[in-house]
């Protein structure tokens, strides 16, 4: 089954009282507040990228109706479905006094390991991984 990775952040926000309820309030201005930020990402196995983002929102979202997303206008919207995502969608949910923002999503190579080369900021295929250990043995720094 493919892997996906879903890339979201969570920002602190000063006043964020506001913006929350804003979420459920159909054409509102509401920008996403920018604050003290932290960028995570999550690997996902599932058949498809919206399978993903439905596991993916089920374990971050208290209730179905926390999500919305920002329309084209700069608008925060809800979904009409609440089980038909959108990958190229940009979605805001809250989890406690956070405010969450989904960046995007990538199907991934399963057999991705951590780059020996680049010190661990970067990932290559297990196969190449091994061949540059290999040919790094015997190897005097």
């Amino acid at each position: 089954m493919p892997n996906f990775r879903i890339y979201y952040v969570e920002r602190s926000v000063p006043d964020s009282a506001g913006f929350f309820r804003s979420l459920g309030v159909s054409g509102d201005e509401a920008r996403v507040p920018k604050g003290d930020e932290t960028e995570w990402e999550e690997d996902i196995e599932a058949e498809n990228g919206r399978e993903a983002l439905r596991a993916f929102f089920r374990e971050h979202l208290a209730s179905p109706g926390d999500l919305g997303y920002i329309d084209e206008e700069g608008r925060t919207q809800r979904p009409f479905r609440i089980d038909d995502y959108d990958p190229d969608r940009t979605y805001v949910w809250t989890e406690g006094d956070k405010l969450m923002e989904y960046q995007g999503i990538e199907q991934i190579d399963a057999d991705l390991v951590v780059c020996p080369l680049c010190g661990g900021s970067g990932e290559v295929t297990r196969e190449v991984a091994e061949e540059f250990e290999e040919e790094g043995e015997g190897y005097e720094q």
